[in-house]
């Protein structure tokens, strides 16, 4: 399924990390606040996948949230190949994907 050894055990200690850093010894866990991590990937993650975007939340087995404080979106760029922009996400994907060839002529 996933392509890159080890990257998906690194993008969640990385999210932990941001997490920890929020609270100093004796400080009270409800100091927390969510944190969200957003990967830009040049190369696709999940191969047996067409879907752009992955949105990665801590869930049990039915589906319910077991907090609100974690986010993990991957975004798999060399997977966007829409060529009509129809909503504010696709813009923003476009704009990580091809930024550096965009200009007003070309959208």
């Amino acid at each position: 399924m996933v392509n890159f050894a080890d990257l998906t055990e690194r993008i969640l200690y990385n999210w932990a990390d941001i997490y920890s850093q929020q609270l100093q010894n004796g400080e009270g866990y409800y100091q927390l606040k969510p944190t969200y991590s957003i990967w830009l990937l040049a190369e696709n993650l999940i191969k047996d996948d067409s879907n752009t975007i992955h949105t990665n939340k801590l869930r049990d087995d039915n589906g319910r949230a077991f907090s609100n404080h974690c986010g993990i979106w991957l975004l798999e760029l060399q997977k966007f190949t829409e060529t009509q922009i129809v909503n504010e996400q696709q813009r923003w994907i476009k704009f990580f994907k091809d930024g550096e060839q965009l200009n007003d002529e070309t959208g």
